[in-house]
């Protein structure tokens, strides 16, 4: 979800240089202007930077304007981003065609600055109206991370997007070690303190636009990793871990003295699965077996699970 920060940012995808340097200078006084000049360099950039509004030619060497728009709709981060097309095809069909691929507007070549700003400013306006709504209802008030709701959106999505591409998805579910003790100890509104930092130690692990971190509930955290294979998976549980470690939040309940985690991973290969896509919940219930299996060997560890 793109932050609401105080200038909008607009991504350009065009590989026109006069039509680029036309919409920047229209755009650039009231708008933080990105541009790619290919659809892969376009997908990219929107992953990365989660812009407000996407402005995307349709005729463009290799992928075209409508595969791109297509592939932006199918990543769960950056679907909602509102896309206009901005093209010389102004035939009735090419523009109905990107308006059932989910763009919002559809504007013609030579472009008009005056229509291109009212539109601009109208759909970005709109788009962030959006997430401030959504944002209510899909975010943990203590943590800023994603809830549970948001979490299972997101999986059931992911689950779909990666089996279509032939992908590996990976989830990683952890938790506090003794957190019930933590509390005991040293009080709700420390523990609250701790939860916030830990979301954040969680978040600089995995960074990635594709990449989301969420508060399922008390002191457990899903972590949703697309495009990941096992190994990739497995170094970023280890990561978390050293990172939680190397962050020494006493906790005088813990063996080590300061807090720890344990992490349950399953991983899933989409390319080398023979049958039976898992849904959301079978493989929750597989991370949580990891989880268990991790706590029971002491805690403060990570076991990882091969799906099926």
């Amino acid at each position: 979800m793109a932050v609401l920060h105080s200038r909008a940012k607009v991504l350009i995808v065009d590989d026109d240089v006069a039509t680029i340097r036309l919409i920047a200078d229209a755009l650039s006084k009231e708008y933080d202007v990105l541009v790619a000049k290919t659809a892969r360099e376009g997908l990219q950039q929107a992953l990365n930077t989660q812009p407000d509004l996407i402005l995307l030619d349709v005729v463009m060497p290799g992928i075209d304007g409508f595969a791109l728009c297509r592939q932006l709709k199918s990543y769960d981060q950056i679907q909602k981003i509102p896309v206009i097309f901005v093209s010389a095809l102004d035939a009735v069909d090419q523009q109905a065609k990107g308006f059932e691929l989910g763009a919002v507007d559809y504007i013609t070549k030579p472009v008009e600055t005056p229509i291109l700003r009212a539109r601009v400013q109208t759909h970005t306006r709109l788009y962030r109206q959006t997430l401030q709504l959504e944002s209510l209802a899909a975010t943990d008030p203590l943590t800023n991370l994603a809830n549970r709701r948001k979490f299972e959106e997101a999986m059931a999505r992911e689950i779909e997007r990666n089996h279509r591409e032939q992908h590996a998805l990976s989830l990683l579910i952890t938790d506090i070690d003794n957190f019930k003790g933590y509390n005991d100890r040293y009080g709700h509104g420390r523990g609250d303190d701790c939860l916030v930092a830990v979301a954040r130690l969680l978040c600089e692990c995995a960074r990635r636009g594709t990449d989301l971190v969420s508060r399922l509930g008390g002191e457990e955290f899903g972590i949703i990793l697309s495009d990941t294979d096992i190994h990739g998976a497995e170094a970023i549980a280890n990561k978390i871990r050293q990172r939680i470690a190397a962050a020494n939040i006493a906790h005088a309940d813990s063996q080590s003295g300061h807090l720890s985690v344990s992490t349950g991973v399953v991983c899933v290969d989409f390319a080398a699965l023979a049958a039976g896509v898992p849904d959301s919940r079978m493989l929750v219930d597989s991370a949580d077996g990891a989880l268990y299996d991790a706590k029971a060997q002491g805690r403060d560890g990570v076991v990882v699970k091969h799906w099926p």
